[in-house]
C-alpha cells in the first residue's frame, strides 16, 4: 500500500516577497523538504504521520517587519488497513560475536502485532519490528521473516537469509579444543548414516528423528555427514562404497543403521526396504554388516564406530524355514583392529521404539553419553549402558546395549582433524567431492496470470530434514493471492513423495520427496493449482545431491 497525501490550502498570490510556509505535526516544526511548501505532500502516509496539522505563513510588509498567521488544525489519521510493508529487512552475512540486527517497517490501522520466524518457527518474544541478537553463533544462520497482523489483515516481509560465517578449520578445532588436552588427531572425520523406515510392513515412526539428532550431533564435531533413508540391498552396500570413496587412511569413521534386522552366530543381518518382510526371505535379500565392516576396513581407518539399531532377533523355523537353513550355513568372521561397535540390544532381543521422547530409546541415550567432550569413545559407551541399565522403562526392561571395543588407543569423537597428516591436496579432494554429493537447485521463480491475478511463486531447495541426502525438500512461498492449495506430481516414478505440507497462515507448502540414489535422469516436479485447475508449473530440478554420486559403470 503507497498512499500520497496532500495538505494545503488557498492563499492569494499577491505580496512581495512572496509567503514562507512552514507546517507543523502535532505543534513540532516539521524537517521534510516538502514542509515549506503548499501544499505540504507525504508520500506512503503512515501511522507515524497521524496527527494535528497546522501551516504558518510569514510575509514580510513595507515597514520591513515580518508578520505570522496560522492555519486552523486539521486531523490526519490513517483508515483502518490490513498491514503492509514499507521498508523488507535485508540478508545479512556476519562473524561469530557479532551483533546481528534485521528491522524492518510494517504499517496499517490498527497498528500491528509483530512476530518475527527463523525457518517457518516463531522466536520467542521477538514482537518488534526490529530483531536483535547480541552475539553470532553459527546456529543463528538460517531463513527469518516478519508477520504483521491486525483486525484487518496479515503481511509477511521478504524471507531473508542470516549466514554466520564461520571460520577457517583448523582455528575452529583450535577453539574447540584448546582445553582438552590431545596428543591424537584424524587424517578426516567422515560419517555415513542410513535410517530405513518406509517397510511395507511394520514401519518404524522414530527412525527419521533418530537419524537426524545424530546427524547433527556429528557435525557439531567436525564431522562429515552422508545421511540417507529407505534403501534397498544394493543401495546400501553402494553407499558403503561411496563412503569409502572419501577416506583417507588413518580416517575416524562412523557408520550408523537405524532399521530392522536380525541376528545369528556372529552375523548382524540389516533389513533394507525393498526386502517383503511377510514372506520367505533368503538371507540374500538382506545386507551382512560385517561385510560393510570389510569395505571400510580396506581404508586403513583409525577409527571405526559401529552403531546398530535394531532388533537383533533370531528368524525361527517355523516362521521362515529358508532363511533359518541359510543362516546354519554363515561362519563368522575374525575381529578387527580399531574396530569400537555398539548395539541398541544383545543378541535374540528386541530394540524398542516406545515412550513420549523424540527419539527412540537407544538414540535417547546415546546423545545424553555424547554430551561430554571430554570423554573417549569406549568410555562414552560404557556410560551408555550405565544410564540405560539405570532408567530404561519397564516396558522395554528386556533391550539392553551392547558394545565391544578392539582399539589399542585413547580416542575420542572429539580429537581434532590434522589435514596435514596425508597430505592437504588429497584431503580437499576427498572434501571436494563430499561437498559436490550435496549440491541442491538454485533458487526459481514461477509466475502465473489467471482470472486477474498476477500470483508469484518462490521455489527454493533443500536437503530432507537439513541432512538426508537422497531426500529433497521443496518449500513453494506464494504472493499475490491468499490461499493457494498444490497438488504435485513427479517424474521420473522412481522418486517418491514422502509428505506435503502447507502453511496457509505464511503461504507456504513444503513438498518432501525421497529417492534421489534412484535418479538416472533429469527430475521434475509438476504442481496442480485447486483454486485454478486449469494452471500448471513445471519446475526442473535435474539431479540434486547424491544423485550424482555414481561409479562409471555401476549406478549408486
Amino acid at each position: 500500500m503507497n498512499t500520497t497525501v496532500e495538505l494545503g490550502f488557498e492563499v492569494s498570490s499577491d505580496g512581495f516577497p512572496k509567503p514562507k510556509f512552514q507546517w507543523f505535526l502535532n505543534d513540532a516544526p516539521l524537517a521534510s523538504e516538502s514542509a515549506t511548501f503548499n501544499p505540504l505532500v507525504i508520500p506512503n502516509f503512515r501511522n507515524s504521520d497521524a496527527g494535528f496539522y497546522k501551516c504558518e505563513i510569514t510575509q514580510q510588509c513595507r515597514d520591513g517587519s515580518f508578520q505570522t498567521i496560522s492555519t486552523g488544525t486539521s486531523k490526519m489519521t490513517l483508515e483502518n488497513c490490513a498491514p503492509f510493508v514499507v521498508t523488507e529487512p535485508q540478508d545479512l552475512c556476519t562473524d561469530p560475536g557479532n551483533v546481528i540486527e534485521l528491522s524492518c517497517m510494517i504499517e496499517g490501522n490498527p497498528i500491528p502485532r509483530f512476530q518475527w520466524y527463523k525457518n517457518d518457527y516463531p522466536i520467542s518474544n521477538e514482537v518488534t519490528t526490529i530483531l536483535k541478537i547480541s552475539s553470532a553463533v553459527p546456529q543463528h544462520s538460517g531463513r527469518y521473516r516478519c508477520l504483521a497482523t491486525n483486525s484487518e489483515g496479515k503481511t509477511l516481509t521478504k524471507e531473508v537469509f542470516v549466514e554466520v560465517r564461520l571460520p577457517p578449520t583448523s582455528q575452529r578445532l583450535r577453539a574447540a579444543f584448546s582445553d582438552v588436552p590431545t596428543q591424537h588427531s584424524a587424517s578426516m572425520k567422515q560419517a555415513l548414516l542410513i535410517g530405513n523406515w518406509t517397510y511395507d510392513a511394520h514401519g518404524l515412526r522414530k527412525v527419521r528423528a533418530d537419524v537426524k539428532t545424530l546427524h547433527d550431533i556429528l557435525y557439531k564435531m567436525e564431522f562429515e555427514v552422508i545421511s540417507l533413508c529407505n534403501l534397498g540391498k544394493v543401495e546400501i552396500l553402494h553407499a558403503a562404497d561411496r563412503l569409502c570413496e572419501l577416506l583417507l587412511p588413518d580416517a575416524y569413521v562412523v557408520v550408523y543403521f537405524a532399521g530392522h534386522g536380525i541376528h545369528y552366530s556372529g552375523h548382524d543381518y540389516l533389513m533394507p526396504v525393498d526386502l517383503k518382510m511377510n514372506s520367505e526371505y533368503s538371507v540374500r535379500d538382506l545386507v551382512d554388516g560385517n561385510e560393510i565392516i570389510a569395505r571400510i576396513q580396506q581404508r586403513h581407518p583409525k577409527l571405526l564406530v559401529v552403531l546398530l539399531d535394531m532388533c537383533r532377533t533370531i528368524p525361527q523355523q517355523g516362521i521362515n524355514s529358508r532363511i533359518a537353513d541359510e543362516l546354519l550355513r554363515q561362519v563368522p568372521r575374525d575381529s578387527r583392529s580399531n574396530l569400537v561397535m555398539a548395539w541398541a540390544t544383545a543378541e535374540n532381543s528386541f530394540a524398542y521404539e516406545m515412550g513420549y521422547e523424540e527419539n527412540g530409546i537407544f538414540m535417547t541415550y546415546l546423545k545424553r553419553a555424547m554430551e561430554n567432550r571430554n570423554i573417549l569413545v569406549t568410555d562414552m559407551l560404557e556410560r551408555l549402558k550405565q544410564n540405560f541399565k539405570q532408567e530404561i522403562p519397564i516396558e522395554a526392561k528386556d533391550q539392553m546395549p551392547i558394545t565391544s571395543s578392539s582399539l589399542a588407543e585413547p580416542l575420542s569423537l572429539y580429537d581434532p582433524v590434522d589435514g596435514s597428516v596425508i597430505g592437504g591436496s588429497l584431503w580437499n579432494d576427498c572434501q571436494m567431492l563430499a561437498i559436490s554429493w550435496k549440491e541442491l537447485p538454485q533458487k526459481q521463480i514461477a509466475t502465473i496470470q489467471t482470472n486477474g491475478w498476477v500470483i508469484h511463486i518462490y521455489i527454493q531447495f533443500g536437503m530432507m530434514d537439513d541432512c538426508f541426502s537422497n531426500g529433497l525438500k521443496i518449500e513453494l512461498t506464494t504472493e499475490g493471492y491468499d490461499k493457494i492449495t498444490f497438488q504435485p506430481s513427479i517424474h521420473p516414478p522412481v522418486l517418491e513423495l514422502l509428505e506435503v505440507k502447507h502453511q496457509m497462515d505464511l503461504k507456504k507448502c513444503t513438498i518432501t520427496l525421497h529417492k534421489l540414489q534412484a535418479l538416472m535422469e533429469d527430475a521434475s516436479l509438476v504442481l496442480r493449482i485447486a483454486e485454478f485447475p486449469n494452471e500448471r508449473i513445471l519446475v526442473h530440478f535435474g539431479q540434486p545431491l547424491i544423485a550424482v554420486a555414481r561409479l562409471s559403470a555401476n549406478y549408486f
